[in-house]
C-alpha cells in the first residue's frame, strides 16, 4: 500500500536489490525528469501460475483479507461495476500509454472491467503527482501510496487522520486516491502504475514470502506478475463478491482456481514456511541506512539465521544475505562473496536462471568478478542475467548490468563492444533514476571505482 523509493546504491543498478526497504538516501530533484526514450516492449504475461491451488487460495485469502499493518478485515472488498481510472496531474500525461498498457493487461489477464476516463466525475482511481517536498514530508522514503476515500492530494491533506476513510470501514470499494511525488522517475511512475492499481482493486495487502509477486516490499518485482493477475481473476470471478466473509471466499476461491489455474488442480498444499513478522522486522531495520552499521550487521545476521531455520528455506534466505553481503562489501569482501554466491546458488535452484531475483544476485556475482579482475566472468554472468532483465522490466537492473558488463569489455580490450554496453546502460539508467542532481555520473564514477586498474597503470600512479 506504500511502495517503498527504490536507493541508489553504487554503481546505477548495484541497487537492484536494494530496494528491499523504504529509504531516502536519494536527494529530491528541483523538477521532474522526462520520460526517457527507451521502454520495454508491450507484452503480457502467461497465464496461470505452476503450484498448488490449495496453497494459492490461501495466499489469495491472505492477500485480500489483510493489511501490511496486521489488521484482519471483516469482508471481501472489491468493485462492484466498471472501474475507470484518471491521470489527473498535467505532469502524468506523458505516462498515458503506460496506464493503457496495464489497464489493458487487467481486461485481458484479469477480466476486469477497466478502462481510463479523463472526467473526473467518473473516476474511482485518482492518479495526482504532488510536490516532492510535501509528499517527503508526509512519507519519507516512499515512492508512492494509495489511500481509500481520496480524490485528491488537497482534500485528503486537510483531513486530520481520524476523518479519513479505513480500509476497513468499506464494504465496498470507492473511490481511491494514489499519490506519488512529482520528482518520481519514468521506472517510479510505471511501477507504482502496477502496484498502487493492482492494490487499490482489491489485494491490499504485502507479503515477503511471496516469491513471484509485486504485492510483496522486497521490490523485486517492477510489474505486476502472472501471480498477481491470477489473484485478481479470482477476486473478480462472478462467484464472489463485496462483503463475503473470509471462510466462505475461501472455498469459493479454491473452486475459482480449479476452474482457472489448471496446472494447480489436484496437487496437495506445496510446502513451504509462514510469514515472518520477526525476520520483516530484522530485514527492515538491516535495510535501514539511518541505523547504525552495528545494529544494521545484528539485524541482519538474525534475518539469515531465522530464514535458515525456516523449513524448506525459501528467497527470503537470498534477502538476508544479499543484505549482509552488501554491508560486508568493504568491512569484509570475502565474506561478502561467499554470502552473494550462497544467494545465487539458493535461488538458481529453487527459482531457475530465467527468474527476476536470480539475475539480481547475479549483478552481486559480476561485480565481485570485477574486483578480482576476472573480466570473462563478469561479461557471462551479465549476458546471462540481462534477458531476464528485460522480460521483467527493470530498469534499476538492467542499467546496472550494462553498466558492469562495459566495464568488463573495456578491460578484456574490446572497446567497440564496451561502449555499446556503456550507452545502454545510460539510457536505462535515465529510465531508471533520471539524471537528478548528477546521480547518473556520481554512480558510474563508483563503478569505476569497483575496477581496478591495469598494473601498468597502479605503476605510473605509483
Amino acid at each position: 500500500m506504500i511502495r517503498p523509493l527504490v536507493s541508489l546504491f553504487a554503481v546505477l543498478a548495484l541497487c537492484a536489490c536494494e530496494s528491499i526497504a523504504p529509504s531516502a538516501s536519494r536527494a529530491p530533484a528541483s523538477s521532474a525528469p522526462s520520460v526517457a526514450s527507451v521502454k520495454f516492449p508491450v507484452r503480457g504475461q502467461s497465464r496461470g501460475v505452476t503450484r498448488s491451488n490449495v496453497t494459492l487460495a490461501e495466499d489469495f485469502i491472505d492477500l485480500t483479507f489483510a493489511l501490511e499493518s496486521g489488521q484482519k478485515l471483516p469482508g471481501l472488498l472489491r468493485y462492484e461495476g466498471p472501474v475507470r481510472v484518471m491521470l489527473r496531474s498535467p505532469s502524468l500525461r506523458p505516462y498515458q500509454g503506460d496506464l493503457e498498457n496495464l489497464l489493458a493487461r487487467f481486461r485481458n489477464e484479469a477480466g476486469i472491467n477497466i478502462r481510463s476516463t479523463r472526467v473526473p466525475e467518473e473516476a474511482l482511481i485518482h492518479i495526482e503527482s504532488v510536490p516532492t517536498a510535501e509528499f517527503q514530508r508526509a512519507y519519507p522514503g516512499a515512492a508512492c501510496f494509495i489511500v481509500p476515500g481520496e480524490t485528491n492530494w488537497r482534500d485528503y491533506r486537510s483531513r486530520s487522520p481520524r476523518q479519513r476513510v479505513r480500509w476497513s470501514d468499506q464494504t465496498t470499494l470507492g473511490v481511491t486516491g494514489v499519490f506519488l511525488p512529482e520528482s518520481s522517475t519514468p521506472q517510479d511512475v510505471r511501477d507504482c502504475l502496477h502496484e498502487e492499481i493492482g492494490q487499490a482493486l482489491g489485494p491490499a495487502n504485502d507479503i515477503y514470502r511471496l516469491p513471484d509477486s509485486v504485492f510483496n516490499d522486497d521490490n523485486f518485482h517492477s510489474i505486476l506478475t502472472s501471480f498477481d493477475m491470477l489473484m485478481l481473476r479470482v477476486l473478480y470471478s462472478p462467484e464472489l463478491r463485496s462483503g463475503m466473509p473470509a471462510a466462505a471466499a475461501s472455498r469459493r476461491a479454491l473452486d475459482i482456481l480449479d476452474r482457472i489455474n489448471p496446472q494447480g488442480r489436484g496437487t496437495g498444499r506445496t510446502p513451504r514456511s509462514s510469514e515472518s513478522a520477526q525476520w520483516k522486522r530484522q530485514i527492515e531495520t538491516a535495510m535501514t541506512r539511518t541505523k547504525s552499521s552495528g545494529r544494521r550487521l545484528r539485524a541482519v545476521n538474525s534475518a539469515v539465521q531465522i530464514a535458515s531455520a525456516m523449513t524448506p528455506p525459501d528467497h527470503r534466505l537470498a534477502v538476508a544475505l544479499m543484505t549482509r553481503g552488501r554491508l560486508l562489501s568493504r568491512l569484509n569482501p570475502e565474506a561478502a562473496a561467499t554470502d552473494f554466491e550462497s544467494a545465487y546458488r539458493l535461488l538458481r535452484g529453487q527459482l531457475g536462471e530465467n527468474n527476476i531475483r536470480t539475475a539480481q544476485s547475479v549483478l552481486h556475482l559480476a561485480i565481485f568478478s570485477l574486483k578480482t579482475e576476472n573480466y570473462k566472468q563478469a561479461v557471462a554472468l551479465t549476458t546471462q542475467a540481462i534477458p531476464v532483465a528485460k522480460k521483467g522490466e527493470n530498469a534499476v537492473l538492467l542499467s546496472g548490468l550494462y553498466a558492469v558488463q562495459s566495464e568488463a569489455l573495456l578491460q578484456l580490450g574490446d572497446a567497440g563492444k564496451a561502449q555499446k554496453a556503456r550507452v545502454n546502460s545510460l539510457k536505462w539508467a535515465r529510465y531508471a533514476f533520471g539524471d537528478v542532481n548528477g546521480a547518473i555520473a556520481r554512480a558510474q564514477a563508483e563503478l569505476e571505482a569497483y575496477t581496478p586498474k591495469p598494473a601498468a597503470s597502479r605503476r605510473i600512479a605509483q
